[in-house]
């Protein structure tokens, strides 16, 4: 069995605990955690370095803009048969990736969860309060891990190392206490199950 299949068949367990772990963690998480987390200064290299690689991926310029490159390549590579071996792999982290934004895009207004600040501010109340904020699901975990779980399962080698990016933003907005656990997590389930559901489509678990 190859590693991109083994990996695929992964996904959906993995998927299913991320979910049950949300739900436990607006439970019982989130609340204790944004209040120590709004104790304490955070280091200047989470949200500097996030920063760093939002500029060098594009997505401080235009929030779209590595969707647009993303699905751009995966057509290029459709398209001309010297490419086309690598057009399989680049429709999954396409089809994840545009699945992924678009869900967030318009769940999160619909949501309207306020981020761990804006939360403590109107007084710390529930924290789903549906008042018009925009944390959950985190964006920038579905938009880094959307990219980087397809790449995993497409070409192990070059997506697994690519984890780190997810991992890293994920962390980042924790430590400055830009979102909750469930933020976090419950965006990371949303990515794993699309990319194990495309990755299915695909023929990837087989």
């Amino acid at each position: 069995m190859s590693s991109s299949t083994r990996i695929a068949r992964a996904l959906l367990p993995i998927a299913a605990a991320l979910a049950a772990f949300t739900a436990l963690a607006v439970v019982a998480i989130d609340q204790p955690v944004a209040r120590y987390q709004a104790t304490i200064a955070p280091p200047a290299l989470w949200k500097d370095g996030l920063a760093l690689i939002d500029r060098a991926t594009g997505l401080t310029w235009w929030k779209w803009l590595p969707t647009v490159i993303i699905v751009a390549g995966a057509l290029v590579a459709l398209a001309l048969p010297p490419l086309r071996r690598a057009a399989r792999g680049l429709g999954l982290v396409a089809a994840v990736h545009v699945a992924t934004k678009l869900t967030l895009f318009y769940v999160k207004p619909g949501l309207g969860r306020l981020r761990p600040s804006e939360w403590l501010a109107s007084g710390g109340d529930a924290t789903f309060g549906f008042a018009k904020g925009i944390a959950f699901p985190s964006g920038h975990t579905g938009h880094y891990l959307s990219i980087a779980l397809p790449l995993a399962v497409a070409w192990p080698r070059l997506g697994l190392p690519l984890l780190i990016v997810p991992v890293f933003a994920s962390a980042s907005r924790l430590a400055t206490n830009a979102h909750f656990v469930s933020d976090v997590t419950g965006a990371a389930a949303l990515v794993v199950a699309f990319t194990w559901a495309a990755a299915r489509a695909l023929r990837f678990d087989r």
